[in-house]
């Protein structure tokens, strides 16, 4: 928790885009799977967690993304 509040403080923000829409801006897509319950295009689960350094991406979060079953 105590480095998450200094990454904070320097400006680096987490991006846990679970169950948000799909934004190739700040996601990379490693899969898509069928799903009744989540909205098509939308962030199924979260692989890897993404960071920006104030508002610029260092590195964006891997994300499998809801597909039509």
């Amino acid at each position: 928790k105590l480095l998450t509040t200094v990454l904070q403080q320097l400006g680096i923000e987490e991006v846990d885009p679970a169950g948000e829409p799909f934004d190739p801006e700040l996601h990379e897509a490693i899969s898509m799977q069928p799903s009744d319950s989540a909205e098509p295009g939308s962030v199924l689960t979260v692989v890897q967690k993404g960071y920006t350094l104030n508002g610029r991406l260092l590195r964006p979060a891997m994300v499998i993304v809801a597909a039509e079953a």
